[in-house]
């Protein structure tokens, strides 16, 4: 079955109406999207924000009456009708999937969806095995890049290992593939401990992850190295979290840090970690230290 798209534009404040005004006139779909481009990090919590402009795509039946829908919205919000256009029934799954290949990260490790055929991948490589989802975190963000090349460039064999803000619990099972003895991956997310559960039972890995929700209150025990992809301010809110989990010696990776952030946080670190190094990513830093002695 076809559908018609109409394409329009409005600001913030006016997006709830032209959603309600497109619903009432029997809109089928209602897709936000950023007109300018312009990234939301961290906002404030318990908010759901749009952007400044926002571009809206609503999908009607074919036989919609373009001209009274036009009028409609015109009368009654302050929006721009960019256009209608057919948009041809496809098995939308199948366009999905032409988005998403194996990728590589550092030398060894590739994430590898599971339409991709794994006998075209290298004999060493370390294999992810993971379908795009709803939690962050299949590789593509930049962080998740910067903490992926991390770990190929220095394998926790044998070492005891943190995931804290798990996701998609990508970290922790390439943390546990590159010979990790443990592995512990936390996060606050319901939908991303679902999703670490269902990624590591994929990957064959239940027996050295062990995933929590950080109202389980588990005691975690001392680390050799701890992981933490999350954002800049709960990074700051976690260092003496982290700094009491990470024992004398072992290291820290921190990611999800825009480089106007990257200041505090080196501030808030350097009580308890030492060689402290920045690597950057387009706007986004990765900061790596060792846990000295203080207290």
């Amino acid at each position: 079955m076809d559908w018609m798209q109409l394409s329009l534009q409005t600001d913030q404040a006016n997006a709830d109406l032209v959603s309600e005004v497109l619903m009432g006139l029997d809109s089928v779909s209602i897709t936000y999207l950023d007109t300018h481009d312009d990234a939301i990090y961290e906002p404030p919590v318990g908010e759901t924000p749009l952007w400044q402009h926002v571009t809206i795509n609503a999908l009607f039946d074919m036989g919609v009456d373009q001209s009274h829908v036009s009028k409609t919205l015109l009368d009654l919000c302050d929006t721009k009708i960019l256009h209608f256009e057919v948009l041809a029934d496809r098995v939308w799954e199948d366009e999905c999937k032409k988005d998403f290949h194996a990728m590589q990260f550092g030398n060894r490790i590739w994430i590898c969806p599971s339409w991709e055929a794994q006998s075209e991948l290298p004999d060493d490589a370390i294999v992810i095995d993971m379908d795009p989802g709803l939690a962050f975190g299949t590789g593509t963000h930049q962080t998740t890049d910067l903490c992926l090349q991390h770990l190929d460039n220095h394998p926790p064999k044998d070492l005891a290992v943190i995931d804290y803000g798990s996701g998609t619990g990508i970290l922790a099972i390439a943390a546990a593939k590159l010979g990790a003895i443990s592995v512990v991956a936390v996060d606050n997310d319901p939908q991303a401990v679902l999703a670490t559960k269902a990624n590591v039972a994929n990957n064959q890995c239940d027996d050295i992850i062990a995933i929590h929700h950080t109202d389980d209150n588990t005691v975690l025990e001392k680390c050799d190295l701890l992981v933490a992809n999350i954002l800049a301010n709960p990074l700051v809110e976690l260092e003496l979290t982290f700094s009491g989990l990470v024992k004398e010696g072992g290291g820290i990776v921190l990611s999800g840090i825009l480089d106007e952030q990257l200041e505090m946080i080196l501030e808030a670190y350097k009580r308890h970690f030492d060689c402290l190094e920045v690597q950057q990513k387009d706007e986004w830093c990765r900061v790596s230290g060792t846990r000295n002695n203080n207290n």
